[in-house]
């Protein structure tokens, strides 16, 4: 899961940094460097719908299998096992 929020981290430093960019840009009437920047801007803001995306469907995920007693069910085999909860086999 470290990789989740290092992207998350570098998407929003990118997205903060190029809005400072462009707002630079724009005051110092650099049209073609304000232009690169909004690119930029674009995709980044999809980088960051699809980590949008990505958190609301393991969020789903996670709720469906409470709504529907997995989480329970998984744990109480766990402990019928004799494994601690949250252990990897």
């Amino acid at each position: 899961m470290r990789w989740f929020f290092g992207t998350f981290a570098v998407v929003t430093a990118v997205l903060f940094l190029s809005f400072v960019a462009w707002i630079a840009t724009r005051v110092l009437h650099a049209d073609s460097a304000n232009y690169v920047v909004g690119q930029i801007m674009i995709y980044d803001l999809c980088a960051v719908a699809v980590i949008m995306a990505y958190s609301a469907f393991v969020g789903g995920w996670h709720l469906w299998e409470k709504l529907t007693g997995r989480m329970e069910a998984e744990a109480e085999a766990d402990e019928r096992a004799g494994s601690p909860p949250g252990s990897a086999p």
